[in-house]
């Protein structure tokens, strides 16, 4: 007997009305959403905008520091190169050779242009051909760089105003410096003649755009120098707002177009150029800096409008449904009340089901005797359409063939459990069955688990499933790399991984900020993806460090061939929203079985392969050599030996004379530290002092050194040796890391020496590195008695005014200087100009490196004060340089 549902009446308004406020929820959910969306997108443009102002503000005042660095030291070489012709004129009373600095260059390259004139405006001398026109030269005492050097009592340079040229189509500025006589009278003027444009920077349309500007601006407001976009105007004066702005040294600011008069706004950023009155600006204009976000701009504003007109369909689509729905309730309300207290109303589908016997006593089917609506629901028909059919007829979402062999199963054993997966319209089903027998009908219950699987399998990809890139992540690869390594060592293949470092980026993240940084790992995974072969697996890391593993390899040109493809992904920039980013790649290869057998070993053999690469310039690949290995082990051994000795002091000074060129009498020491090696012998200072610079073991190994030598000045004035001074070399690292001047005082007070027994040796690089508090320790050590030394001079760069300001005692020419005297004549003139400037300034001079009997008598022709180097006399012990002492007071 089968019985049916009657038809339902319509329903009264009264029931439904529960449904009506869940049907007004959609025009008030996609208000809410549409409003806040506009509201968060209208918020983000102005963020983004603020953040491109802030940055391309950064920037011009980054290309302005810049500039007034360069500028500053493009004047420095001018004012340097006057300085030495006016210490020659006056020295040598009034000879000077142009040619002499026929190869010193303007900051293009270009020689430069110099002329004298005397104290009556006549031109003297000039390599300038063509700079003077007649004009020029016949009212030479009434142009403003002769006359400011003539009648001003100040002794320095003098920058004149942008001249245009004869042809009109350039302009000049003059550098002067006044010569002197012997008496220290007003003898002349010597000129450096320049393009101004050579006095700052190149411009760089792609930061500061077409209608940008790049200029040096005077201390009077007027335009000095001036490099600008094809497409703007050269500036004469300045806007007023900018003039205003420019009273402080340094800033950024934005100009409206309205003030340059051409309609274009600036973002401008200046700095003011250190001891000039000269201030470097940078402009960009306002479209270039802006053009990334106002297309990003437009393009969200049209998703968006594209996204508002989809969400009012869809709450229209949803209003609809949702009455359906509401009446579908409430007529599946009625039905499951009658069928609630007939079956329970169980929450899973259940189904009675009967074998059907064939002729032979088998079962071949099976038919549904009873089901309850959640049953039906899942199998997609009506329970009509389900009760007294056949199972082997039906067809819905569940499979027929597994179904029938999980009754079959259940038939045999008394029960059946599984789960049957389908696809319906599309998507992915899964439903459990579970099938109990009893007599001679199973009873099946059916429960949909597809959003409990998909819920499983989601949280399983987010553990292993990096959420940024989307690439497999840490945990995946440590999960299934061993399985790849136990499959390449049971199938005798190749495994290999890369491990990828990316080059450059750090700086994309301190340019651009770490939102950039993000987009740049999430472009640099899909071009991975891209570059490896199908079935090669990516992953990431952490951080800008990626893994590619590649399985089934031939050999390891395979494993090489996409290493470099790796390396062309990145061959060209890469676009991010903030710019254009450069970034390489550093792959360290390494192979399995031939490197490595465990999983542990494969990757730490391939991270110190990419490490090899790093070391040798970055932007490559390298496979795991072990002998790369073996030197990174013995250079952290050394590391430890040095500390060790360090601590138990294995260092012996040496000590090399310094000899009067005139006398050879011993002028002084050097100090030379020695590391007597447990096992490796003695060791000089390239073997050991490089590595203690770098790993800052440096500062202590110093402190040992400057005790060492003032006990060993205090025992050989005990045992009456000669008194002569001994010089200490001291690195740029310990007089930034540790106060040298307290370090020398209590040394000195230790040993109960003389300051004057000790000398300092200071290379140029570590008198810029921070000026002032390099003066206050070099002065406050001078004060004490401590002669100051300049080391290895002419290999950096030095200020003129900083050698006078720090009053230092003894210029030492770098060896370099030494190898050039008796050849092609320049080594002669340099020594000369160095040693006349020298002695204007109160300094002797030393020539290091002193090798061949012809070079000291070449430098004491010169007027060099002392000489140094293995012809004068090799490194030798404490005992053994008192010797050479006696030897030459003998002599």
């Amino acid at each position: 007997m089968s019985f049916r549902f009657a038809s339902l009446r319509p329903p009264p308004l009264a029931a439904l009305r529960p449904y009506l406020v869940f049907i007004l929820l959609w025009p008030i959910a996609g208000l809410l959403i549409a409003g806040a969306s506009w509201l968060f997108l209208l918020s983000s443009f102005t963020r983004d905008r603020v953040a491109a102002e802030r940055q391309v503000l950064a920037t011009t005042l980054k290309i302005a520091q810049d500039g007034a660095t360069q500028t500053r030291a493009n004047l420095g070489m001018i004012d340097q190169v006057l300085t030495i012709i006016r210490v020659q004129w006056q020295a040598l009373d009034g000879v000077v050779k142009l040619e002499q600095f026929g190869k010193m260059a303007d900051p293009t390259g270009a020689p430069l242009r110099i002329s004298l004139f005397d104290s009556d405006a006549r031109l003297l001398m000039t390599n300038a051909n063509g700079v003077w026109s007649a004009g020029d030269l016949a009212r030479v005492a009434q142009l403003p760089f002769f006359t400011s050097q003539q009648l001003r009592a100040a002794d320095d340079m003098f920058i004149g105003m942008p001249l245009a040229n004869d042809t009109r189509s350039g302009y000049t500025v003059r550098f002067s410096r006044k010569l002197l006589d012997g008496d220290g009278e007003f003898a002349g003027v010597a000129v450096v003649t320049i393009d101004p444009e050579h006095l700052i920077a190149e411009y760089d349309d792609s930061r500061l755009g077409d209608h940008g500007f790049l200029a040096a601006v005077g201390s009077d407001g007027t335009v000095r120098a001036f490099k600008l976009g094809e497409a703007f105007r050269r500036i004469q004066l300045l806007p007023p707002p900018l003039q205003r702005a420019l009273t402080s040294s340094s800033g950024s600011a934005f100009i409206r177009g309205t003030e340059f008069g051409d309609g274009v706004g600036r973002y401008v950023g200046w700095q003011a150029v250190e001891g000039v009155p000269l201030m470097v600006l940078a402009g960009a204009d306002q479209d270039h800096a802006l053009a990334v976000v106002r297309e990003r701009e437009i393009a969200s504003r049209q998703t968006a409008v594209g996204a508002t007109i989809a969400l009012l369909i869809f709450v229209l689509v949803g209003m609809g449904l949702s009455g359906r729905l509401a009446l579908q309730r409430y007529r599946l309300t009625v039905a499951q009340d009658a069928y609630r207290k007939a079956t329970e109303a169980s929450t899973e589908g259940f189904f009675i089901t009967a074998p059907v016997y064939g002729t032979d006593g088998t079962v071949v089917d099976y038919v549904t005797v009873d089901c309850n609506e959640q049953g039906a629901a899942l199998s997609r028909h009506t329970r009509e359409e389900l009760i007294g059919r056949r199972v082997s007829t039906l067809t819905g979402t569940i499979p027929v063939e597994p179904a029938i062999a999980l009754l079959g199963q259940a038939m045999a054993q008394g029960s059946a459990e599984g789960d049957i997966e389908s696809t319906v319209r599309g998507r992915q089903t899964c439903v459990r069955i579970k099938v109990r027998r009893s007599g001679d009908v199973l009873a099946v219950t059916l429960r949909d688990v597809t959003l409990e699987r998909a819920h499983l399998s989601n949280l399983e990809r987010k553990n292993f499933e990096d959420a940024l890139t989307g690439l497999p992540n840490r945990a995946w690869v440590g999960k299934c790399l061993p399985d790849g390594v136990t499959r390449a060592m049971a199938g005798n293949r190749l495994l290999a991984v890369l491990f990828i470092d990316l080059d450059g980026f750090k700086a994309v993240n301190d340019t651009f900020g770490h939102a950039a940084g993000d987009e740049l790992l999430q472009i640099v995974a899909r071009r991975l993806k891209v570059a490896v072969r199908p079935g090669d697996h990516v992953a990431r890391l952490g951080g800008d460090e990626f893994i590619v593993i590649l399985e089934n390899l031939n050999g390891t040109g395979e494993a090489a061939q996409v290493a470099g493809r790796v390396l062309q992904a990145f061959h060209a920039g890469v676009a991010i929203g903030a710019g254009t980013a450069s970034v390489g790649a550093s792959i360290g290869i390494s192979m399995c079985p031939g490197d490595a057998h465990d999983v542990d070993t494969l990757l730490r053999h391939a991270d110190i392969a990419m490490y090899e690469v790093k070391t040798r310039g970055k932007n490559g690949y390298q496979f795991f050599d072990p002998a790369f290995y073996g030197a990174m082990r013995q250079r952290k051994q050394r590391e430890r030996e040095l500390q060790a000795a360090i601590a138990g002091n294995q260092f012996v000074m040496h000590y090399q004379v310094r000899v009067s060129a005139a006398t050879q009498r011993v002028a002084s020491l050097e100090a030379l530290v020695r590391w007597n090696h447990p096992t490796a012998g003695m060791l000089y200072p390239d073997e050991f002092i490089p590595l203690a610079e770098e790993t800052g073991m440096i500062v202590p190994l110093g402190e040992l050194v400057v005790d060492t030598v003032c006990a060993q000045i205090a025992a050989w004035t005990r045992d009456g040796c000669a008194a002569v001074p001994v010089s200490i070399n001291v690195s740029s690292r310990q007089f930034n890391e540790r106060d040298m001047h307290a370090l020398f005082l209590q040394s000195l007070e230790r040993h109960g020496i003389p300051a004057d027994r000790v000398e300092i040796e200071l290379t140029e690089s570590t008198m810029i590195r921070d000026p002032v508090r390099t003066s206050e320790h070099l002065q406050a050590m001078h004060a004490l008695g401590i002669r100051l030394l300049v080391d290895d001079f002419g290999t950096g760069y030095s200020s003129l005014s900083m050698l006078q300001q720090l009053d230092f005692d003894l210029l030492k020419v770098d060896k370099s200087f030494t190898r050039r005297l008796g050849g092609d004549g320049q080594g002669e003139v340099l020594f000369t100009a160095i040693i006349t400037m020298a002695h204007a300034l109160g300094m002797k001079v030393v020539a290091e490196g002193v090798e061949r009997p012809e070079q000291a008598a070449l430098l004491a022709q010169l007027q060099c004060d002392e000489l140094q180097g293995y012809y004068i006399a090799s490194p030798l012990d404490a005992v053994g340089v008192q010797g050479e002492i006696r030897r030459r007071q003998a002599a």
